[in-house]
């Protein structure tokens, strides 16, 4: 997504695949080594088992997404009313939407990154800020969480690092694993807002309750 751009999910845009030939796409769909194990509807839930390949340009540079790879921390939940206090598995994963962009024709064919879903362009801007996002997931129960529209109308979530006097977003969403006491956490998208745009999201909500309620399966009601 475009700084600018609707803030509330990440956009699926495809290039013109007859510019490239079958090699070329056949590499493009390789960027990701697939652990399948979690799957839902409307975002690539998927993600939360791919270790992204690191990214080569046409001038043979490497960048590498390491630092995008899935983890996983234990978080206690506090005691509330009715259910005693516990300890939750959070799956943190991170989609190709925190690291590139939608495609344009003026892309080079070399900046071309896409999983089994889409082909999208590698974005630097939004890369050098995706190092900013393992410590802000690590530390996502002290920081301010949002509600805003997700796909289909769908309630996600964003928190907002103003930091380089910029405003990066993050936005994320909550699914409940398999396992037991275990949530997987997607972070959908990432980039720095416009200067003068409007926040994307609205209502504070603490993190524990919204992983209370991703272990009930309910979602918070979006403020109006």
């Amino acid at each position: 997504m475009r700084s600018g751009s609707s803030p509330s999910s990440p956009e699926v845009e495809y290039p013109d695949f007859s510019s490239f030939t079958a090699f070329q796409i056949a590499s493009v769909t390789r960027s990701a080594v697939y652990f399948p194990r979690i799957f839902g509807a409307g975002a690539n839930w998927q993600s939360g088992s791919i270790y992204w390949r690191d990214h080569t340009n046409v001038d043979a540079k490497t960048y590498s997404l390491a630092h995008l790879h899935p983890f996983s921390r234990v978080i206690g939940l506090p005691a509330r009313e009715g259910s005693s206090s516990r300890s939750v598995r959070l799956r943190v994963s991170f989609s190709l939407h925190t690291f590139t962009r939608a495609w344009s024709p003026l892309d080079a064919r070399g900046d071309a990154y896409g999983d089994n879903r889409e082909i999208r362009a590698f974005c630097m801007e939004r890369y050098e800020r995706s190092f900013d996002l393992p410590a802000i997931f690590h530390t996502i129960e002290s920081r301010r969480c949002e509600c805003t529209h997700g796909l289909r109308s769908r309630t996600n979530y964003v928190v907002v690092e103003k930091s380089r006097d910029k405003r990066y977003a993050a936005f994320f969403d909550l699914l409940r694993a398999k396992e037991w006491d275990a949530v997987h956490l997607l972070v959908q998208s990432a980039y720095v807002l416009d200067d003068g745009q409007v926040a994307p999201g609205r209502g504070r909500i603490h993190f524990h309750a919204l992983l209370g309620r991703a272990l009930r399966g309910t979602r918070p009601r979006r403020p109006p």
